[in-house]
């Protein structure tokens, strides 16, 4: 009888931990799931900002780095140049592909 006790109380301890392990795994792949969810969700900005000698424009990614902007000689008289010109760069990207270049 004490053997069926123990036997007992064994398979519901091995039962509680092993459900709550499974739970612990499930919410984990669903974090993960959520996070890469989130970076692939996640979209960069474009910046237009009005500098020193004129509006300029800078392209940021989902992390907050800037990856692209004209060159420091670039500006623009108005912010709708610098829009027009972010539109452009758009088509451009949209219809453009990749080129190896031979030196």
């Amino acid at each position: 009888m004490r053997r069926a006790i123990a036997f007992v109380v064994l398979s519901l301890s091995l039962a509680v931990v092993g459900s709550s392990v499974l739970t612990t795994s499930s919410a984990d792949a669903q974090d993960k799931s959520k996070a890469k969810a989130k970076k692939e969700a996640a979209v960069g900005t474009v910046e237009v900002y009005k500098a020193k000698d004129g509006y300029r424009f800078r392209i940021k990614n989902a992390d907050g780095k800037v990856v692209a902007m004209p060159p420091p000689s670039r500006h623009y008289e108005n912010k709708g140049d610098a829009v027009k010109e972010l539109e452009e760069i758009k088509a451009t990207l949209e219809k453009a592909k990749p080129t190896d270049v031979k030196e």
